[in-house]
């Protein structure tokens, strides 16, 4: 039977399509495949839900993000690095349509801003954006303001500060990379039979809208050339999910997959359906297959 886990530790950024309401799963991923106390590995953190909650769980030893988007990755540095900084900033920045503009500024020209003013205007962008989307979103109540929300809508300081005190108290379990996925996987996993002792989760931008929704989005041979590496691995333990599409099912034609069902909001709120592919080296706990209504797992593809 699952149990209950603890309240965890939530991330600061509002992400679309973010993972974190899954965490009992990969909680029971990591228990069944004997890899608590060990590493977990997240090629495209972004708001990084998962590796947060598994690491505030003692579940994971020590996290390992990337995120290829510089924006993000300078979010993720000024909020590990400087962290009382960033906590001040929370706290006195105004939550106005001027210094919107002004956050907004400074993210369009990262290469002339230093990367904690660059991290900070990503984090500002995510809290005060329509739906947490940062690339090409307005502001919440548009800039005249006369929505029925309004720009601090989602930009609670309090609880913010809260979250981000939280992480700070586990920086040293963290680990931040700027590369490009496979590069980051290359590079920073351990070598041979060791990769045994990690999980990798990989939650890549969308085949059909990721060019809307991220900065750094794939083009379809990005979308092989992962699918290419992770299946070419001989004992990486590896969890991907992806929006439903044809490319992806034949991309991971020979391995297992489920669709899974997600509440998640672009600009409006919505479900989506996702597939979820997981290694043949990764064991699916019995549960797992007892409790598709909890985690809204819906069906196996079987080809």
């Amino acid at each position: 039977m699952i149990k209950k886990i603890p309240k965890i530790i939530q991330s600061p950024l509002r992400y679309p399509g973010g993972k974190s309401s899954f965490l009992k799963f990969f909680h029971e991923i990591m228990v069944s495949n004997r890899l608590v106390g060990k590493y977990y590995y997240e090629p495209f953190a972004g708001g990084a839900g998962v590796g947060l909650g598994l690491l505030s769980l003692g579940v994971a030893a020590e996290i390992f993000l990337n995120d290829a988007d510089y924006h993000i990755y300078s979010f993720w540095q000024a909020l590990l690095k400087h962290n009382q900084r960033f906590i001040d900033q929370v706290e006195y920045v105004p939550l106005t349509i001027d210094e919107w503009s002004k956050q907004k500024e400074v993210y369009d020209n990262y290469k002339k801003h230093s990367c904690f003013d660059v991290g900070f205007s990503a984090f500002y962008l995510n809290r005060c954006n329509r739906s947490g989307i940062i690339v090409g979103a307005g502001p919440i109540g548009g800039k005249q303001q006369r929505g029925k929300w309004k720009l601090d809508a989602r930009f609670n300081k309090q609880n913010l500060i809260k979250r981000i005190m939280n992480i700070q108290n586990l920086r040293k379990r963290i680990h931040i990379s700027n590369n490009d996925a496979i590069r980051f996987l290359k590079t920073k996993l351990p070598q041979g039979d060791k990769r045994r002792d990690v999980l990798v989760y990989l939650d890549p931008p969308y085949v059909r809208v990721g060019s809307k929704l991220y900065l750094n989005f794939y083009e379809e041979k990005d979308h092989k050339n992962l699918a290419q590496y992770l299946i070419s691995q001989k004992y990486l333990k590896w969890i991907v999910t992806y929006d439903d599409s044809e490319l992806i099912r034949q991309l991971y034609l020979d391995s297992r997959k489920w669709i899974i069902q997600l509440n998640y909001s672009l600009q409006l709120k919505q479900k989506g359906k996702e597939i979820l592919i997981v290694s043949k080296t990764t064991q699916i706990p019995d549960d797992t297959k007892n409790l598709y209504n909890k985690w809204n797992i819906k069906e196996e593809i079987s080809v």
